[in-house]
């Protein structure tokens, strides 16, 4: 606990040090701690949204990526057939959404591209979601890093605005495992501070 205590103020100074001038501690972000829940043997990880290109909020109607880990721990093959969430229209879903067991699926919260995502509507009375059409997406035509294996996953048309500190619950839906509801953030800000932009003393 201790510890614990010394590492949080440790933060809180970094914060109030760098007043005036840049320093490393501009670009240093504090943690988020993306939502986690499994159903049977998948597992979602840091499952977060990526923190917004422009400004520090997603508007209502705008579209929010996600940044997550999708892991198979058993012994079963699976698939990933839809994503929801009571706080947007619809989800879309690109590239590999297979998980034979013991892989995993990377989401690094990227936007996607139009035109290569498969997209699942969200009923009008958006309350509660719905398992509805879930085709199968398409393989992405890019892949990743050595034999690390991607997904792409974006919310799109948010009921309302969504703040960093807020949650919202997103629902994945496995073939076989079944649903899982994780409770999904805002992730940190990795752009350096625009008002530590003009260091004081420096340049003179």
């Amino acid at each position: 606990m201790a510890s614990a205590a010394l590492g949080l103020g440790a933060v809180v100074a970094l914060g109030g040090c760098s007043a005036g001038q840049v320093t490393e501690t501009d670009t240093q972000v504090a943690a988020v701690s993306g939502g986690n829940g499994t159903v049977k043997e998948i597992a979602v990880r840091d499952a977060q949204m990526t923190f917004p290109e422009h400004g520090s909020l997603y508007r209502a109607g705008s579209s929010a990526p996600l940044k997550l880990v999708l892991s198979n721990d058993g012994a079963v093959d699976d698939r990933l057939v839809q994503v929801s969430s009571t706080y947007a229209a619809n989800a879309e879903i690109a590239g590999t959404t297979d998980l034979p067991a013991g892989t995993a699926l990377h989401a690094d919260g990227a936007q996607q591209e139009s035109g290569h995502a498969t997209t699942q509507h969200e009923p009008t009375s958006s309350n509660a979601p719905t398992a509805s059409n879930a085709p199968t997406a398409q393989p992405s035509a890019q892949g990743g890093p050595s034999d690390q294996r991607e997904i792409r996953i974006t919310l799109n048309g948010l009921t309302q605005d969504i703040t960093p500190g807020v949650t919202i619950p997103v629902t994945f839906v496995f073939e076989k495992a079944g649903s899982v509801t994780v409770q999904v953030p805002i992730g940190p800000d990795h752009k350096p501070r625009p008002e530590h932009g003009t260091p004081h003393g420096s340049g003179h």
